[in-house]
């Protein structure tokens, strides 16, 4: 998995066009972003990635870089 790739998945998850969302962009300021979103970003990653994280995990990133290196360094662990 890259950054890119990464990206990519997020914006289909929002239902964005691509291009839409980078990683410097706040997870908390993406478009759609709720508790459902949240839900369901938890399982994107369990699915897509094969890992799961817990809730206040996630909560603890800021941007989409840092929810990026979460995941990265999960998965390699």
């Amino acid at each position: 998995m890259d950054s890119l790739e990464f990206v990519a998945d997020l914006e289909r998850l929002f239902d964005l066009s691509p291009g839409s969302l980078s990683l410097s962009c706040v997870i908390e300021e993406t478009p759609g972003w709720g508790s459902l979103k949240f839900l369901c970003l938890i399982g994107m990653i369990d699915d897509q990635y094969g890992i799961t994280l817990k809730p206040r995990q996630i909560h603890q990133c800021s941007t989409i870089a840092d929810l990026y290196t979460l995941v990265s360094t999960v998965k390699k662990v």
